[in-house]
């Protein structure tokens, strides 16, 4: 996105198609600089047009309350259930020792950097 510079979205809405436009995103952020919101809608046509339309200040906020009735998913949401499942990308292992009526039993766990465990063996 750019305003006063060139700064990346802090969330992407990708909103329902309609009778002219096929690919539809809403990107939201603030500037770094100004401290502004801005908005920028890009949309491509079934002709292969791409229409832009960028805001700031009240009227990113007008754009964004106009369209929330249209947003399909956001970015964020994907990533969020993603990383909210069973562990993903980088994993590490824990054992854990635990003692049930008088033995020792040893659990292999499986855990990701975003909080997930899963186990994997019972020795």
């Amino acid at each position: 996105m750019r305003h006063c510079c060139e700064f990346k979205a802090d969330d992407i809405y990708y909103l329902e198609e309609t009778n002219l436009f096929t690919t539809r995103k809403l990107s939201i952020g603030f500037c770094p600089i100004c401290k502004k919101p801005v908005a920028e809608l890009i949309e491509i046509r079934f002709d292969g047009v791409v229409e832009r339309f960028r805001a700031s200040g009240f009227e990113a906020n007008e754009l964004m309350l106009k369209l929330r009735d249209q947003i399909s998913y956001s970015m964020r949401q994907c990533n969020y259930l993603r990383c909210k499942s069973k562990p993903y990308g980088w994993k590490y292992g824990v054992n854990k020792s635990v003692k049930l009526n008088g033995k020792e039993k040893i659990w292999q766990y499986a855990y990701d950097f975003y909080g997930n465990k899963e186990i994997i063996k019972t020795i």
